[in-house]
């Protein structure tokens, strides 16, 4: 008897994420998009993890579980990749809630947007989304420019992501090397087959606690994405920037999130920050390719002052009809 082949293959790695794995696991069985498999890795879990699958998978034939020793979240995901047989590939994290027309609007997307690769969208702090909710896609760029430095990088949320089975398989899925930014050297490598877009819809609750890796880890994920950049530039034959430009940028990366996260630590980095400025700046202007560095940390000294923070994206209609959002904007960094 030959199977049928979904269109959408959703990966879901987990590791002792009985908390909220249910709900994670509800919101995709429930959407309005309904040709599709959720591929579930349990990495070894010691808590109720399995469980919960088992009896959430005799209710639900969609649902695929597949066990392992624990690896971590690489091998994680590059086993529910080898056991994905849809078009599409969505991720989907254990601690999150996905909207419930997420996938019909990311596959209308991919559908509409022969050139697009990879389409997230926006990720939302309220499990009832208003107009005044925090909301993030994960970055502003369009598109991936490593000519300049700091590059521009396109990406998206990674919890929230489809993309093209093909593209990603061809691209090597995950790699090991980069740890907590697996995600962003995955962004960086799937630019070269099309384009990564970021519609602004909300179609991703994100759960914010302290038990996220994104938050526990923030100085060795952002020393990671450097190194995936510059992995990067050495691929395209790109000469590599100074090591004091590099530390400088490593320092802003770090510097930013903290502002978000952590009062305490940013005023505690303050002072190198403000040394990165006063060394980086004369050399930078001397060369064009890293001029927009010491504006960026200057910014961000500045935004740290004032408390500023990021304009909030509204929401938009999710229909794939409505035209392609350029979501390059003028901003630095």
């Amino acid at each position: 008897m030959k199977v049928l082949r979904p269109r959408v293959s959703v990966i879901l790695p987990c590791y002792n994420g009985e908390a909220y794995l249910r709900e994670a696991v509800q919101s995709i069985l429930d959407q309005s998009f309904t040709d599709f498999e959720l591929v579930v890795v349990d990495d070894g879990s010691t808590d109720a993890t399995p469980a919960i699958l088992e009896e959430m998978r005799e209710n639900d034939t969609r649902i695929r579980v597949v066990r392992q020793p624990n690896g971590g979240i690489v091998a994680a995901l590059n086993t529910a990749i080898d056991h994905a047989r849809g078009e599409f590939i969505a991720r989907m994290d254990a601690d999150d809630v996905s909207f419930p027309d997420r996938l019909a609007c990311q596959v209308d997307w991919l559908d509409a947007h022969p050139q697009t690769v990879l389409v997230g969208g926006q990720a939302v702090e309220d499990r009832h989304p208003t107009p005044a909710s925090t909301r993030t896609t994960g970055g502003r760029h369009a598109k991936t420019d490593l000519s300049v430095y700091p590059p521009r990088v396109a990406v998206s949320m990674h919890p929230l992501i489809m993309i093209r089975a093909a593209a990603l398989r061809a691209m090597g899925g995950y790699r090991n090397g980069y740890r907590h930014a697996e995600d962003y050297d995955l962004f960086i490598r799937a630019s070269a087959f099309g384009r990564i877009d970021n519609p602004p819809v909300d179609v991703l609750f994100y759960r914010r606690h302290e038990g996220a890796i994104s938050v526990g880890n923030v100085e060795e994920q952002e020393r990671s994405a450097v190194r995936a950049e510059l992995d990067a530039m050495a691929r395209a034959g790109l000469a590599p920037p100074p090591p004091g430009i590099v530390e400088a940028y490593a320092r802003l990366r770090v510097f930013r999130r903290y502002r978000a996260i952590s009062a305490e630590r940013t005023r505690a980095m303050l002072p190198a920050m403000m040394a990165s400025l006063l060394k980086v700046t004369p050399r930078a202007l001397l060369a064009p390719r890293f001029r927009r560095l010491p504006l960026a940390i200057g910014a961000a000294l500045l935004r740290s002052m004032r408390g500023g923070s990021a304009a909030r994206p509204r929401q938009a209609p999710c229909r794939a009809s409505v035209a392609a959002t350029q979501l390059e904007v003028a901003e630095i960094v």
